[in-house]
């Protein structure tokens, strides 16, 4: 696998003379399977070639290397090699070693990383994710968030000691709440609260705390529907959509995902995870089967937005294996896109197109879509449907953007007579 990267003979009896022998030849096919270039490859693998040459030196066998042994040889070696072999470049040590150790592990020759020893916190925590998954069966990015919220409870009360919940009172969930609240949006607060109220449910059915202590978390004001949905005008939604560089692979994918977000109301979350089956290009539909509902429901594909989708799987995406529609660019190429990977593209095209809004993420493309829709006179049953909400009460919201429709039952303000 090294003549990927190297053609001259020499240099391959060289890189396979060291400790590591043929073990270099795994790091080679490890880093071609991660899309490596040639260039960077080369600049690891030359690293590898001198880290097996100094091994020899030292007597090191490669089943008795450890991380310390790659700090030795980084902290006290490279800096002062005066070797007779290519040292490599100094930023990519660190970088080489770790593939080396990598492969190293894969085989059995190396200890996995020891894994630090569980706290009190992490424990319970542990069984509260249990708790959230399988009796309550929320959806993962809901247990994420609880189990995270919960934690910052956990440790600000008991930091790395043990946990006994029956010393906990009313003062000290009303103290955390009333600081969480001052600290972050209303919001944010308003979901700190429903995680501790989820934890301290869980911890009574345990027996470790009082029933009573899930009713003592006061509750966060807010206001959700004081102001209009924000969302974006016709005119901003094209420069948003024109922001993007379709000449590129990266633009390609870009596209297509903003143009889910705004004119089917996706998540984030929806988007990174569509698989390929997920297509069906005969009947025109798009299922979702992911979200927050864990239930499929299937969407028809708007012909634009098909066609930026067919561009991107033609002309963009890389040769994977992976059955998601949309994957990485960078390294490691070909994996699936994060929530967090979609929210940052949108956020970068906004940056492009120049648009001074309040609201920059891709949950305004959710609000859009759904003001795009009203206005065009959809009913507030189709807009839920499109939108997947459980409950016409969280599409009322969108009720305020029809402002042709609140003339018309507006009340004629009255006259004052003098």
């Amino acid at each position: 696998m090294l003549e990927r990267f190297y053609t001259y003979a020499w240099v391959l009896r060289r890189a396979r003379g060291g400790a590591l022998g043929s073990i270099l030849d795994d790091v080679a096919a490890h880093l071609h399977e991660r899309g490596h270039t040639v260039r960077v490859g080369q600049s690891y693998l030359c690293v590898g070639a001198h880290f097996s040459h100094w091994l020899r030196l030292e007597g090191i066998a490669p089943t008795a290397i450890s991380e310390e042994t790659l700090a030795r040889f980084e902290n006290q070696h490279f800096s002062k090699c005066r070797c007779e072999v290519a040292r490599g470049e100094r930023c990519h040590v660190r970088a080489a070693l770790g593939h080396v150790l990598a492969v190293l592990r894969a085989r059995g020759w190396a200890a996995a990383r020891p894994l630090p020893l569980p706290s009190a916190v992490d424990r319970v925590l542990a069984e509260f994710e249990v708790y959230l998954r399988d009796t309550r069966g929320v959806a993962a990015g809901t247990c994420e968030n609880n189990t995270r919220y919960a934690r910052s409870f956990l440790e600000a009360r008991y930091g790395a000691g043990d946990v006994d919940l029956r010393q906990l009172g009313a003062e000290d969930l009303i103290g955390f709440i009333l600081e969480q609240s001052r600290a972050c949006a209303p919001g944010t607060a308003a979901l700190m609260r429903g995680a501790l109220r989820n934890f301290l449910r869980f911890a009574h059915l345990q027996g470790l705390c009082d029933g009573t202590l899930a009713a003592a978390v006061p509750k966060v004001a807010h206001w959700r529907r004081a102001n209009l949905p924000r969302s974006l005008s016709d005119e901003q939604l094209a420069r948003l959509l024109a922001a993007f560089d379709r000449s590129t692979a990266t633009g390609q994918r870009d596209h297509a995902m903003v143009s889910c977000l705004a004119s089917l109301g996706l998540r984030a979350g929806e988007v990174a995870a569509l698989l390929l089956e997920d297509l069906d290009w005969r009947a025109g539909t798009l299922r979702v089967g992911r979200g927050k509902e864990r239930r499929a429901s299937f969407l028809p594909l708007p012909r634009r937005v098909g066609r930026a989708i067919v561009a991107y799987l033609r002309h963009g995406r890389p040769c994977t294996a992976d059955r998601h529609v949309f994957v990485r660019h960078q390294l490691p190429v070909g994996q699936p896109l994060t929530s967090g990977a979609v929210t940052a593209a949108v956020g970068q095209a906004f940056v492009r197109a120049q648009l001074d809004v309040a609201c920059k993420g891709a949950h305004v493309l959710r609000h859009t879509a759904a003001t795009r829709m009203v206005r065009g006179g959809a009913s507030l049953k189709e807009v839920a449907d499109v939108l997947r909400h459980r409950s016409l009460e969280t599409t009322m919201i969108y009720t305020k953007v029809d402002l042709s429709s609140l003339a018309d039952v507006a009340m004629p303000w009255p006259k004052v007579r003098s």
